[in-house]
């Protein structure tokens, strides 16, 4: 039977014992719902891992299997070897293999995987910090200072994530060839920053305008000019707003494939996601578990990356980043 106790104190009667919705049900269903969605999230991460463990037959009759649970069990002894990719494993009527971690040690050793990789976390880590710098800088003039035409200048800024990609490619192309850019970290950085910036711009308008004005005020008063109250205040406490974008245009500028493609056709100058794909008719035959295996490889940087930039996130915060008017 159902009462109601009060305005906020909503319980059931059940066999003599109460259940309150905040203290057993509520916790349940939030549990389940994040176990749900945290599946869905890692279901990629599974799917290229144990994929990257057989051979391309295996993938298409068995594609979300466990490699040693699906075939038929061995000593423990003989997992050795085959982990290591030294001895291959055919399952009996499957037509597939599994390769164990030979694909990995071909994206090493056969591929030049490191030199992409290398490549890939050069132009990532450019764009993110130029995109930053140049965002922090745009984006206190919009939010905080005043000057002819703001919200125009504002909103031209930020059309830039309003256009496709595929649209602005041919005319990047050409720029960057007439720059004599192309086939070069350089060109794959400014291009990248264009299209990372406007977000950049967007996110960080929006955190210094919640700044509240009395922290300048008050360092103005301390004797501080505007462009000192930028760097000992407003900085400081923007430091998860920074790690934010930080962290975006690095992602942004990691799995870009068009413009890397476009931009870096010389096979020695350009990223994975374009390297990745060559792999699927020029390198090998019948090759989906390297590309499984170059993808799952690929995905450690950036998470990495934002482990790192989380513990920044939580020390800005701790230190004063939250800040209340």
């Amino acid at each position: 039977m159902a009462t109601k106790s009060g305005a906020d104190d909503f319980t059931f009667e059940r066999s003599g014992s109460r259940y309150n919705w905040e203290d057993h049900y509520k916790p349940v269903l939030k549990y389940v719902f994040l176990i749900v969605f945290l599946s869905w999230v890692l279901l990629p991460v599974y799917y290229t891992g144990v994929n990257s463990l057989k051979g391309p037959g295996q993938i298409f009759k068995t594609a979300m299997g466990i490699p040693y649970l699906t075939f038929d069990p061995l000593p423990f002894g003989a997992l050795i070897p085959i982990l290591l990719g030294e001895v291959p494993l055919v399952p009996a009527g499957t037509g597939g293999s599994f390769t164990g971690l030979s694909a990995w040690r071909t994206m090493w050793e056969a591929f030049p995987f490191v030199e992409y990789m290398v490549a890939t976390t050069v132009v990532s880590v450019g764009t993110a910090g130029l995109a930053t710098v140049a965002a922090v800088f745009s984006a206190y003039a919009f939010a905080r200072l005043d000057f002819p035409a703001k919200t125009p200048l504002f909103i031209l800024s930020v059309m830039g994530f309003t256009f496709p990609i595929v649209l602005l490619a041919i005319p990047i192309f050409v720029l960057m060839q007439q720059l004599s850019l192309l086939n070069t970290y350089l060109g794959m950085i400014l291009a990248f920053t264009a299209f990372t910036l406007p977000y950049n711009i967007w996110l960080l308008r929006g955190f210094f305008e919640d700044l509240p004005d009395n922290l300048e005020e008050s360092a103005r008063v301390d004797g501080c000019t505007q462009i000192g109250a930028f760097f000992r205040v407003i900085l400081p406490l923007s430091r998860p707003a920074i790690a934010s974008v930080f962290l975006l245009a690095f992602l942004l500028a990691w799995h870009n494939y068009l413009m890397a493609f476009i931009l870096g056709s010389d096979p020695l100058h350009t990223t994975l996601a374009p390297a990745i794909l060559q792999l699927r008719g020029t390198f090998f035959v019948k090759n989906l578990h390297y590309i499984m295996a170059g993808t799952f490889l690929s995905m450690f940087v950036p998470i990495l990356m934002y482990m790192y930039l989380q513990t920044h996130l939580v020390e800005g915060l701790s230190s004063g980043g939250g800040v209340k008017g």
